[in-house]
Parts: structure tokens; sequence; C-alpha cells
């Protein structure tokens, strides 16, 4: 089984935006969005794997789409098709969970 799983392990995982995703930091450089705790990324170039979403670390698999539900494959295809099935140009997507602000 993948670890990440909408279900199971990982409860509230949801296909975040590349432009979500990241943001600009104080020093004017892109880091991941504070606002998330990321569990992968899936990219067009490798479509089948699950990566660990880091920017400081070199990526490690994380598991593959086949074992996602259909919940989040759809949410894969919603992200990177557009309505009438046809490619986009977003090429990366990240799964993460929305951390609670105080």
């Amino acid at each position: 089984m993948s670890n990440v799983n909408y279900s199971l392990k990982n409860k509230g995982v949801r296909l975040i935006p590349a432009e979500k995703a990241w943001v600009k930091g104080k020093n004017g450089k892109l880091k991941l969005n504070p606002n998330y705790t990321f569990v992968g990324k899936i990219e067009t170039s490798m479509s089948n794997m699950i990566v660990t979403a880091s920017d400081k670390k070199k990526p490690k698999y994380k598991g593959s789409t086949y074992d996602l539900n259909s919940v989040a494959k759809g949410q894969i295809i919603d992200h990177f098709y557009n309505e009438k099935g046809k490619r986009n140009k977003r090429t990366v997507a990240y799964f993460g969970i929305e951390k609670k602000t105080k």
C-alpha cells in the first residue's frame, strides 16, 4: 500500500497545486509553504511514482499512484487535464495536509 493514502494513514491529504505549495521567503527564494505538511509529490516526468516533497533533501520513493483510491486518482486527473481531456501546462502537484491555525 502506498504511504500517500487518502483514507488510512494520512487522513486529510489533498492534492495541492504548485502555485500554492511554494511561497517566497524573506530572502526572496522559494520555499515550501509552511501552512501545509507535505507527504508527497507527483511529476509528469515520473507519472506513476510519488516521491517525498522537500526543498532541501534529495527526493525518496514514497509509493505508486496505482495504490491510491479513486478520489485521489480523480484529483490527479482534474489537476493535469482540462475539461476536454487535453493535457494542460501543469507538471507538478503535491500531496499535503493543511495545518491547523491557532
